[in-house]
């Protein structure tokens, strides 16, 4: 798997960037990777850089603010993962994005030993998931 999730040590970089505006800027980093290597693909497809962003972006728009931030990564099919974690309450959340509409976009939810994955069948799961996270 590879992740985008570049840490920004400039503390004036990091003034005024919304949690949604890193996770984008993360999804777009993916765009940038070479197309495949010797495990697979590294670029997400078009249909999951589609599925992603409109996930997001409706996420973003009920949420607002309290859109938390998220690791990107593609799998060896070029999917998008988007992780959130909290290490302090041993919470995350996962969003899977499929390479191709073959394939469902699911979210995955843990805390502590209690996990459990839905379907996305519209973007009101990632925000009642994404909503849960922020509350832990």
């Amino acid at each position: 798997m590879t992740v985008a999730n570049e840490q920004i040590t400039d503390s004036s970089s990091i003034k005024g960037l919304s949690n949604f505006r890193v996770t984008v800027e993360r999804i777009l980093e993916l765009l940038d990777l070479e197309e495949e290597d010797e495990y697979g693909i590294l670029r997400p497809t078009e249909y999951a850089f589609n599925t992603a962003m409109k996930l997001i972006v409706e996420a973003y728009d009920v949420l607002g603010d309290r859109f938390p931030k998220a690791s990107a990564g593609t799998d060896d099919a070029g999917s998008i993962r988007l992780a959130w974690q909290n290490t302090n309450a041993d919470c995350r959340v996962r969003l899977f994005c499929p390479s191709n509409a073959d394939d469902r976009a699911y979210v995955y939810h843990q805390k502590n030993e209690e996990y459990k994955s839905e379907d996305i069948i519209s973007s009101s799961t990632l925000v009642h998931w994404l909503d849960w996270f922020n509350k832990v």
